[in-house]
């Protein structure tokens, strides 16, 4: 579990030095208690140059370890993966990255089209990601999953919203310090 702050902090160090790309900030409304950072990349190119533009920023990546140490004893070790697109394996309108206010995500190795968005990593586990405005959409998206499925409020102060993000719903990135860039 991380602090209710620690998002925030993270969003703050983002603005305030030159974060290299965006990112979404989510927090899991059913148990088990998760926070997820999901990023978007067009490709491998474009994931490795964002690795080399982190690495590239000595001061960011000073700030994020140092943030990183109080709330040590409280998190677990993070969990790093990499899916991609399925849209042969995806049904009805696919999600975009950055938007809808809740996620209803559902991790499983079912073969089939599933509803949703369908991101798949490379030992073929599959996220199908919906979208919901409301806390009640997401709730009658999961129930409809009868899968091991997670309800996630995206967190506006934790994220560092890319600019198309911010122009598709101004009121709900407001809370976010990137947003007033």
């Amino acid at each position: 579990m991380v602090p209710d702050n620690a998002g925030v902090i993270r969003a703050r160090i983002s603005a305030t030095l030159g974060c290299p790309h965006p990112y979404l900030g989510a927090e899991s409304l059913t148990p088990p208690k998760e926070v997820w950072w999901l990023n978007g990349y067009q490709s491998s190119t474009e994931r490795q140059q964002v690795y080399d533009a982190y690495a590239e920023n000595p001061p960011l990546m000073a700030a994020f370890q140092k943030s990183a140490k109080p709330k040590a004893a409280l998190t677990l070790q993070p969990i790093e993966v990499f899916a991609s697109y399925r849209p042969d394996r995806s049904e009805g309108t696919p999600w975009l990255l950055g938007h809808g206010r809740c996620l209803v995500i559902t991790v499983t190795n079912r073969t089939a089209r599933l509803a949703g968005t369908v991101l798949e990593s490379t030992d073929g586990t599959r996220f199908v990601i919906r979208s919901a405005e409301t806390r009640e959409g997401a709730a009658a998206a999961k129930v409809s999953s009868g899968q091991e499925t997670t309800v996630f409020a995206i967190r506006p102060s934790w994220s560092f919203p890319a600019a198309e993000w911010i122009a598709t719903d101004p009121d709900f990135w407001r809370a976010n310090p990137a947003a007033r860039r």
